[in-house]
């Protein structure tokens, strides 16, 4: 197995079916969806060293998965492949207010990751992991893997990202707090909306959230708040990230890009405030384009884009 890189992302990769055409269309593209993946493209894409922790199938689905992370520059050396268990998938019938999901991941290899699939040496050298809570919602068994595996790069001195990317199809409200709650008293940096803030802390305004979160441990919070920006607190300091320039299309992967962008910035300057700042642009490039990852922004395009607004 190769060292390990410098962002280690943890969660389930799945095979993305989306309608194309009309509502009566049979017509659909495959491609590859996740909320942890889209992130470590994201990062990939700023210029860091990412790699990805799961288990997919042995199938095709689980070779487009692994083949697409190759093309990106994220490395797949730790993913476990299952000759028993398929990679998860899902179906998107869009319409003009809402995408609809059908998800077909129970069973599914990365359900089945455990503790015992844990690379620890591979985690231990890393500088940062990152979770979310569909990660956590996924199923138990990779649940206890991905606090494991928080416990275990804390443990190493490394740090922890969670995003709260709550789920309600996935589970409970009440598991979601609970399980919130132990994530992220594991986390370093923690980032949430303020949706799922509502819903997880009964708190709507940014400050609030941000000064709560913060005394459950994470040093680093950001309260993402779509068109308007985001809200981050670093060591009890709080300021205003103003959004980017966008032409939004569609939102898909935004949040995803947000951070992924944000750790990539983050562990390469040590500024939060910097790499937010250029999370924010990386999110309006997401959602001005179709898809998670084909209109994710690359670092030259970012930093051109940084220089624009300063100029």
């Amino acid at each position: 197995m190769n060292a390990s890189p410098d962002i280690v992302c943890l969660g389930e990769p799945m095979a993305e079916f989306c309608r194309e055409g009309g509502a009566e269309s049979l017509t659909y593209r495959l491609g590859v969806g996740g909320d942890t993946s889209n992130a470590a493209i994201a990062a990939a894409r700023q210029g860091a060293s990412v790699g990805y922790v799961t288990a997919l199938g042995q199938d095709r689905f689980g070779d487009r998965i692994v083949q697409l992370w190759a093309d990106e520059g994220v490395d797949a050396s730790a993913v476990v492949r299952s000759p028993d268990a398929p990679t998860g998938l899902y179906i998107i019938d869009p319409d003009p207010a809402e995408r609809h999901f059908t998800y077909f991941r129970a069973g599914s290899a990365a359900s089945r990751f455990s503790d015992a699939d844990l690379p620890r040496d591979y985690l231990a050298s890393a500088s940062v992991l990152h979770v979310t809570g569909i990660t956590l919602a996924v199923s138990e068994r990779l649940r206890e893997a991905a606090l494991a595996a928080m416990d275990l790069v804390r443990a190493s001195g490394g740090d922890v990202s969670y995003d709260t990317n709550l789920r309600l199809k996935l589970w409970d409200l009440a598991t979601a707090r609970s399980e919130t709650e132990r994530a992220a008293r594991r986390a370093t940096v923690l980032v949430t909306s303020i949706e799922d803030a509502e819903d997880l802390f009964a708190l709507s305004d940014p400050s609030e959230i941000c000064s709560h979160v913060a005394t459950l441990g994470p040093r680093i919070v950001v309260v993402t708040r779509g068109a308007e920006g985001a809200l981050l607190c670093v060591d009890g300091q709080i300021g205003e990230i103003a959004p980017a320039t966008a032409d939004p299309v569609d939102s898909t992967g935004a949040g995803d890009s947000f951070t992924g962008a944000f750790l990539a910035w983050w562990r390469e300057t040590g500024d939060p405030w910097l790499a937010a700042g250029r999370a924010a642009i990386v999110a309006a490039g997401t959602v001005s384009g179709l898809g998670a990852i084909e209109p994710i922004p690359r670092r030259d395009a970012v930093l051109a884009r940084e220089m624009s607004r300063t100029a």
